[in-house]
């Protein structure tokens, strides 16, 4: 009777074992599966061959660096051609009409139709180089003004003294203007390493990755 019972205890063990093993199993399909899908649904979040190349042009052009060009564009929109801010800020760059109505002014550019990235990102390219150089080639200043204004930077280097050489982000007073900074240089960094950009919203995703999911 004992040794019946003892047996009955292993089966049970062995049954539950077995059962704890298959659920783990289960789990690790389910979290592939998972993985696999949302690192294949980012693709939107990827420029088109088209977009690539308008951006590397319109970054020869301007003399800037591409992957901070296409960091900003990520940032903004998501690649969205139709994207538009509640503010009114239009297409891939989200310009606001008057400042690419004072870009055109000043460039020569084209400036009728911003939701067509022909003529949004040869704008925001330009703009970005006349920040650079407005801030003597300080990042975080002059991408802090693209998405906050001249005025407010100016009036913070002003307030607070910044030097020529200012790069704590963890100063910038608007926390919009300080997460869009930190989320274009990260973007930046990672393009220019060659890993791709970096969706944050999902985490550390990076081009590459989505064909080394393994499961």
């Amino acid at each position: 009777m004992r040794t019946a019972l003892k047996r009955k205890k292993r089966e049970v063990h062995r049954h539950q074992g077995n059962t704890g093993a298959m659920l783990f199993t289960l789990l690790l399909a389910i979290l592939c599966g998972l993985a696999v899908y949302i690192l294949s649904d980012i693709s939107f979040m990827r420029p088109s061959r088209e977009i690539s190349l308008l951006i590397s042009e319109s970054a020869k052009k301007e003399e800037i660096s591409p992957a901070l060009l296409e960091a900003v564009i990520l940032t903004e929109s998501k690649f969205d051609k139709k994207a538009v801010s509640h503010v009114g800020a239009i297409g891939m760059m989200q310009l606001m009409p008057d400042t690419a109505e004072w870009i055109s002014e000043e460039s020569g550019l084209p400036a009728n139709r911003l939701e067509r990235p022909e003529e949004n990102i040869p704008l925001g390219a330009w703009y970005i180089n006349y920040l650079l150089k407005e801030y003597h080639n300080n990042e975080v200043l002059a991408l802090a003004a693209y998405n906050a204004g001249r005025g407010n930077v100016d009036q913070w280097v002003k307030d607070y003294g910044w030097k020529e050489g200012f790069s704590d982000m963890n100063q910038i007073p608007f926390p919009e203007t300080r997460e869009f900074v930190k989320s274009v240089t990260a973007s930046r960094d990672r393009l220019e390493a060659g890993l791709g950009l970096v969706a944050s919203d999902w985490g550390l995703v990076t081009r590459n990755q989505k064909s080394e999911v393994r499961c």
